[in-house]
């Protein structure tokens, strides 16, 4: 099926058309706050829900989901500097309540920096929610490995993920997970197969013939104990059986990440810490470790304008490292080349950025400026780069 996604949306527009119309409006007292009734936001964003009717026993919400996020950046390196305008992430999907206790997704995305519309998929799956202490997902979803790779790219709060994450190779794949929420505990564990079709065109379902990984994240709210105003303590392992046929999670073994995530009032503070290490890697680099951490202060001036800081450090005993693939090694991103620095030992990198919330994160301005240093290279000598990055981010 070369376009599924649009096999679904017919097919989910055209039992929504036999459900019955949309739940009326209620009558007698208001049950809508008139301030929030006047935000422009929420108005922005109502037609996105093409379909709403709490009673309907079969289909209870159907809506169109996506996002788009494009940037412009400055590169100035010790190989050359560059500038160029690039289409960061552009995806397009529905989602679908159906019987009251399942969701249905699925999402497309599109390479418009090479002007192809269809892609692959991002997700496709079905999930089950009968509580919040248990959530079953089956299909194409995100491997939830990390804090910083939970969070969404709709959320994030600076240009790039960090470098240890985008060193592990994690997208999403096609699997079985489960996920809940049971007083401060929360928890999250699957089963995903590396395989995505990745190396061909466009990236599917996959035939799953790779390897398999299994993830496991169990995280503990601390708020009542600290006073905080949010404080997560979590935890995640990764172990990955590898596979020639792998298109993710091809460099390493076992990783795992420690992180906390705690705000008080305009303060803000994320730390993380990662490690991983492979010993028989399959088809793409062999016999490595890394380990690093990233700490990432935030300031809110108000609930539209954030300052964000972040310093991140890596280390690698087996030139293991290698640069971010926005904008520090040499890959062409929208019109954007750097040449390759190779694989290093030691990174460091210095990002400050603000963030203009025009719809909290929804629509929002972000400007970016980080300095980054790889050092120990295979070639001898490091690698510096400066990247400056001003980009709008959107989702519905």
């Amino acid at each position: 099926m070369k376009h599924p996604i649009l096999l679904l949306a017919t097919l989910l527009t055209t039992v929504s058309a036999f459900a019955g119309p949309a739940a009326p409006a209620p009558t007698g007292k208001a049950v809508i706050d008139p301030v929030k009734a006047s935000d422009p936001c929420d108005e922005m964003w109502a037609w996105t829900t093409l379909y709403k009717n709490d009673s309907n026993p079969f289909l209870q919400e159907f809506a169109f989901t996506g996002r788009y996020h494009g940037q412009y950046a400055i590169v100035e390196s010790d190989r050359r500097d560059a500038d160029g305008w690039d289409n960061r992430r552009f995806r397009l999907g529905f989602r679908a309540k159906v019987w009251q206790d399942f969701e249905v997704k699925t999402e497309m995305y599109s390479d418009l920096n090479n002007d192809d519309f269809y892609s692959g998929l991002t997700d496709a799956h079905i999930a089950w929610k009968p509580s919040d202490a248990f959530n079953l997902t089956v299909g194409k979803q995100k491997p939830k490995f990390s804090l910083d790779w939970t969070t969404s790219s709709r959320e994030i709060v600076t240009i790039e993920r960090n470098i240890l994450l985008n060193n592990l190779g994690i997208d999403y794949e096609t699997g079985v997970s489960v996920s809940g929420k049971q007083g401060n505990w929360s928890y999250f564990t699957g089963v995903f197969n590396n395989d995505t079709g990745d190396l061909g065109d466009e990236r599917e379902l996959g035939d799953l013939d790779g390897g398999w990984s299994w993830i496991a994240s169990l995280a503990y709210d601390l708020k009542a104990q600290t006073g905080l105003d949010k404080a997560v303590l979590r935890a995640d392992y990764l172990h990955s059986e590898h596979d020639v046929q792998d298109d993710h999670l091809t460099r390493f073994d076992d990783a795992v990440a420690v992180s906390f995530n705690a705000k008080k009032g305009k303060l803000g503070v994320i730390t993380e810490v990662l490690w991983a290490e492979g010993e028989h890697a399959s088809n793409r680099r062999t016999d490595g470790d890394m380990w690093g951490f990233y700490i990432m202060p935030t300031w809110d001036f108000s609930k539209k304008l954030q300052l964000v800081g972040r310093f991140t450090h890596a280390e690698s005993d087996d030139h293991t490292l290698r640069a971010q693939g926005r904008y520090e090694r040499g890959s062409e991103i929208g019109g954007i080349s750097i040449p390759g620095s190779g694989y290093g030992d030691s990174y460091n990198a210095f990002y400050l950025g603000l963030n203009y919330y025009l719809c909290g994160h929804k629509l929002k301005f972000m400007s970016g400026l980080e300095y980054a240093e790889l050092g120990g290279l295979t070639a001898g000598g490091d690698h510096e780069t400066l990247t400056w990055v001003n980009g709008l981010r959107l989702y519905w």
